[in-house]
């Protein structure tokens, strides 16, 4: 097991590259997933600053209205001159303006028009908030005074406030269900992430190691040596099985720790399997330039580009759904997206009929298929470096 015992010292020389990748990756999920907090009693409006310029004069429909919108808002003080609201909207001391123009109450009185003049910062999200409750307000007081046409204001103020005052009381069931997506969720953005990480750390690592075997002085050394051809295949490709397997472990284990909604199930299986599938392909990228590069330099410099284009051409880093059609298309031809693809369907997966899994199981036989055709070109660069012995 001579090949074997030197493929670990050569990968010890590289434990620490491989170990930053891990250490790297485990703190982003801990950072990640340390933010991941359950708000969904914690909910609270987020009051915007407005400034309302009131030309109509105090009367039922207004006071009631304003008080109504202290819900959702922070009232600045109005200042003189169009320049200084302007420099107010400008420089974000308020979020939006709402001038009530003179007359504005009796024109709602009489045909239900809703006048104001809305000012808002450019691209305020704020503004969407305001809007709707100025809605809410004058749609339900239109209401009232269509149908109640007698009603003074102040009536009309009372029961508007009386409605808006009522809450409805919403019963959320089916928490184990929300619990399943949540965890799958998490299983998926994990998962598409370590896709870099393995790319990344195994042509660093693994292309070194073959790299250090094909070298011209190895090669004549093996040549000479008793060892046949067969056995030193043998040996690498136990090795390398060992090293992937032990890699994926720790990912593994240290995903499943970090879930908080952590569960084994047809799901997290096929996740599990769907990453070996994938270290399998990188397995045979990292082979393939193991043994054409010409020298380690350069070994650097593909783990750098080759990781990074394919995390951002697959989908691993922005969710497929997000890239246009030509990227996709072009990705469709790296294993990775099918990697990516194949993880976005195990995350809807809902049922375990083989319907529903034979179309994970085709993105994975996809997966394959590239490392089969990339071995087999590696095969025949080995041919030919062997061939270069003398």
């Amino acid at each position: 097991m001579q090949v074997f015992k030197a493929y670990y010292k050569i990968l010890k020389s590289q434990l620490t590259a491989v170990l930053i990748y891990v250490a790297l990756f485990l703190m982003l999920t801990i950072l990640f997933t340390g933010n991941l907090k359950d708000n969904s009693n914690q909910f609270e409006t987020k009051k915007v600053p407005v400034m309302v310029i009131n030309e109509d004069g105090q009367n039922g429909l207004l006071d009631s209205f304003l008080s109504y919108l202290e819900e959702y808002v922070v009232y600045v003080e109005p200042k003189a001159g169009a320049d200084a609201i302007k420099d107010a909207l400008y420089y974000r001391e308020v979020s939006y303006i709402i001038t009530i123009p003179k007359g504005f109450s009796d024109s709602f009185y009489e045909n239900g028009e809703i006048n104001l003049t809305k000012q808002a910062a450019p691209d305020s999200m704020e503004a969407i908030t305001i809007d709707q409750a100025i809605d809410n307000y004058f749609n339900i007081a239109r209401v009232y005074q269509g149908h109640l046409p007698e009603t003074t204001a102040e009536e009309i103020s009372s029961y508007v406030q009386a409605n808006l005052k009522e809450q409805t009381r919403v019963h959320l069931y089916g928490e184990q269900k929300d619990s399943v997506s949540a965890g799958h969720s998490f299983n998926r953005f994990y998962y598409n992430y370590l896709g870099y990480i393995i790319v990344a750390a195994f042509i660093t690592s693994v292309s070194t190691i073959m790299f250090s075997f094909h070298g011209l002085d190895i090669r004549r050394r093996h040549f000479a040596s008793p060892i046949t051809e067969r056995n030193l295949n043998g040996q690498l490709i136990l090795a390398n099985m060992i090293f992937v397997i032990f890699y994926l472990v720790i990912f593994i284990v240290a995903g499943y720790a970090l879930n908080k909604y952590r569960a084994v199930n047809t799901n997290t299986l096929l996740f599990w399997l769907n990453a070996f599938t994938f270290a399998l392909v990188t397995l045979s990228i990292s082979y393939l330039i193991g043994i054409s590069v010409k020298s380690k330099k350069a070994i650097s410099a593909l783990s750098t580009a080759v990781s990074l284009g394919i995390a951002f051409l697959s989908g691993m880093f922005v969710p497929q759904e997000f890239l246009g059609a030509p990227v996709l298309k072009v990705a469709s031809f790296t294993p990775a997206y099918w990697f990516v693809k194949a993880n976005g369907a195990i995350e809807t997966l809902t049922t375990s009929s083989w319907s529903e899994i034979s179309k994970i199981a085709s993105f994975m036989a996809i997966q394959l298929g590239f490392a089969a055709a990339i071995i087999s070109i590696a095969l025949v660069v080995s041919k030919r470096k062997r061939q270069q012995i003398s």
